[in-house]
């Protein structure tokens, strides 16, 4: 039995030490420590006034940043395209509520079966909401509504483009 056991050990132990050489060795090598901001939120959701039920789900900035690290889940900003030029959420999409008859293909493009992440200004803002309310009318069913929008995430210092 304690042959076994110590045979298990060295076999764990050699697994590991390869592991960490293959790692080092790899052109794609994935860190040993992350490099994260530190987001400090409350377990609370920020929520609008008009928000009703039946209402896409409000999310809070550490359920965001999960998903975002999902190559499945689609960001969409829906502030004016000049805010949007002046910073965004990294990879996220410019989907204008006030001009959303001009981007209706553009929306209708995104798959209905993926997460998607709407986000405006802030907690003043409200078209995010309203952005949602339409893809849900429009047959989406997997819609999220980040209410704490482009500020909290700014602030949080996660990924974003633009606003040099």
């Amino acid at each position: 039995m304690f042959t076994r056991i110590k045979q298990a050990v060295i076999i764990i132990v050699f697994s590991s030490l390869l592991a960490v050489a293959v790692n080092l060795a790899s052109s794609n090598r994935i860190p040993f420590k992350g490099n994260w901001p530190s987001i400090i939120s409350t377990d609370s959701v920020a929520v609008p006034p008009s928000a009703a039920e039946g209402d896409p789900e409000f999310i809070t900035l550490d359920e965001a940043a999960a998903k975002y690290q999902s190559d499945k889940t689609i960001f969409i900003d829906a502030r004016d395209p000049e805010d949007y030029a002046h910073g965004h959420i990294a990879g996220s999409i410019n989907i204008p509520y006030d001009y959303i008859d001009d981007y209706m293909d553009m929306l209708r493009a995104i798959p209905k079966d993926r997460d998607v992440i709407i986000y405006c200004s802030g907690t003043e803002c409200e078209l995010s909401l309203f952005l949602g309310r339409d893809m849900q009318y429009e047959g989406y069913e997997k819609i999220f509504v980040f209410y704490g929008g482009w500020r909290e995430w700014q602030n949080a210092k996660l990924p974003i483009e633009g606003g040099e």
